[in-house]
């Protein structure tokens, strides 16, 4: 409600009486003011308004929070599992998802099972098996490690009008390498080449020099990117826009699932990252693989040692990614 204090009281009140004259029950006796009070509780959330930094902080209960870790050590407990726990977890971790939107298709993993008959245990009824949910089990006791007993997020007046600079990520994989360079306000301003390893082929179950893992390499480049330059994007607004020549590879940043077992992996971690953040990409595009001269070259720069660099390269900072070990894949943990 804008405008002064009567105009606010007689369009709350019309408000109110819309609500009534359709037949809604209001608990008036659960209404708050942020006039009186700065802070707010809606459902499962905290709502801290700031008025001289216009800002909003929304914070998720530290008790919902500490009952979903209780249930992830409860359901990893055991083979079985009663379905009547997996509907409670199910409930709780929604409370977080209309916080955080890339829960939401962990969730959905969550409620899967309890509706379809093949994970249930034909010889003890009510119960099911902890191998069904051991995909979202795994991602929210990662997520759950990262978020050190406080989900928080503050929202700006300016992050909410888009303000912040334009940046923008290049990817590309080969066979044998990534590439990728970050641009910002039209300007390349540092850039990578790194070779796939050893955990790579394990974890994404494709060998490296061959074009079977191409999507799998083509994801795992914009996973990398994101994580390298996260300091960038995480904790601030900015207009992010990932540019890729894989559908596969932007489908997957997107939806956060994917079909096939590298890409899948890849996308649960990307999950990972953007629930920790407090906005996501705002744009992806796809570019046709010719066009993508500059990320095509750092993914190929060990076989191109005698090709010249792209001119849209020369005054970029070549930067070293982090190892990426088996404690990388978090997720997987």
């Amino acid at each position: 409600f804008v405008g002064d204090e009567a105009a606010n009281c007689r369009n709350k009140a019309k408000f109110v009486g819309v609500l009534l004259a359709l037949g809604y029950d209001l608990a008036f006796s659960k209404s708050q003011s942020s006039k009186a009070n700065k802070e707010i509780t809606w459902t499962s959330a905290r709502l801290t308004i700031d008025n001289r930094g216009e800002a909003i902080t929304v914070s998720i209960k530290e008790e919902i929070l500490a009952e979903l870790q209780c249930d992830v050590d409860k359901l990893t407990a055991g083979n079985r599992i009663r379905i009547c726990d997996v509907r409670s977890f199910a409930g709780r971790a929604m409370c977080v998802a209309s916080l955080v939107h890339a829960w939401r298709p962990f969730v959905s993993m969550i409620w899967a099972p309890i509706f379809n008959p093949r994970g249930h245990c034909v010889d003890q009824p009510g119960f099911m098996w902890q191998k069904a949910l051991s995909v979202p089990l795994r991602w929210i006791g990662a997520f759950l490690r990262g978020a050190a007993g406080t989900l928080s997020r503050t929202y700006s007046l300016g992050s909410y009008l888009n303000e912040g600079p334009v940046t923008e990520i290049l990817c590309d994989a080969s066979t044998t390498g990534l590439g990728a360079c970050l641009v910002e306000d039209g300007t390349a301003t540092e850039c990578f080449h790194d070779e796939l390893t050893v955990v790579d082929e394990k974890v994404l179950g494709h060998r490296r020099g061959t074009s079977d893992g191409q999507q799998a390499w083509e994801s795992l480049v914009i996973l990398v990117a994101l994580r390298t330059w996260s300091n960038k994007w995480k904790g601030r607004r900015i207009t992010l826009r990932v540019a890729s020549d894989s559908v596969t590879a932007l489908t997957a940043l997107v939806k956060m699932k994917a079909t096939g077992h590298g890409p899948a992996v890849v996308a649960r971690e990307l999950a990972l990252d953007i629930a920790e953040a407090l906005y996501d990409p705002s744009v992806v595009e796809h570019i046709p693989g010719v066009s993508n001269v500059a990320a095509d070259w750092l993914s190929r720069a060990e076989k191109r040692s005698s090709s010249p660099m792209p001119p849209s390269l020369q005054n970029a900072s070549f930067i070293t990614v982090p190892r990426r070990s088996s404690e990388w894949w978090r997720s997987l943990a």
